[in-house]
């Protein structure tokens, strides 16, 4: 039976001692939330302090998936490194390496507060859609288009 603690990630080192004493603290709390199938990280400082945060399993293998790696390693892609991603789709897209496209997603709250669409650089429409929808949670996406306009910020 799995512990759960192979989906954690610690932000440091520690010794047999610490993971010792961390692990009877994470396995309480992976039990209380036995039923969400999350990843953790654990910020763990010096004095044991601990701060954990919990990533939602179908982003991180979603990612892991994506960059071609192992979850655990998405999971600190995703922690240390926020937004290399989208940062790397958006560097493939404007040097047009992989046959990528920009989508834009239009949702009833950008229509209505007049903000600006999402978007993301995926092959197709198909991985666009599942990515508004599974990754960034949009609940009230109307359309998903291509958009090849450039943007430089």
């Amino acid at each position: 039976m799995s512990s759960g603690l192979e989906k954690v990630v610690f932000s440091r080192d520690i010794s047999d001692s610490e993971f010792f004493t961390v692990s009877l603290f994470l396995e309480g709390l992976l039990k209380r939330n036995k039923e969400d199938d999350q990843y953790y990280y654990v910020d763990v400082k010096e004095d044991l302090d601990l701060t954990i945060t919990g990533y939602r399993a179908e982003e991180v293998q979603w990612q892991a998936k994506e960059l071609m790696c192992t979850d655990l390693q998405a999971l600190f892609s995703i922690v240390d490194y926020d937004g290399f991603y989208e940062e790397l789709m958006d560097t493939l897209w404007a040097n047009k390496i992989n046959g990528l496209t920009r989508f834009v997603a239009q949702t009833k709250t950008t229509l209505i507060k007049d903000q600006e669409p999402h978007y993301c650089i995926a092959k197709n429409e198909k991985e666009a859609l599942y990515y508004f929808k599974t990754i960034l949670q949009l609940k009230d996406v109307l359309t998903v288009r291509e958009d090849d306009e450039e943007i430089f910020g």
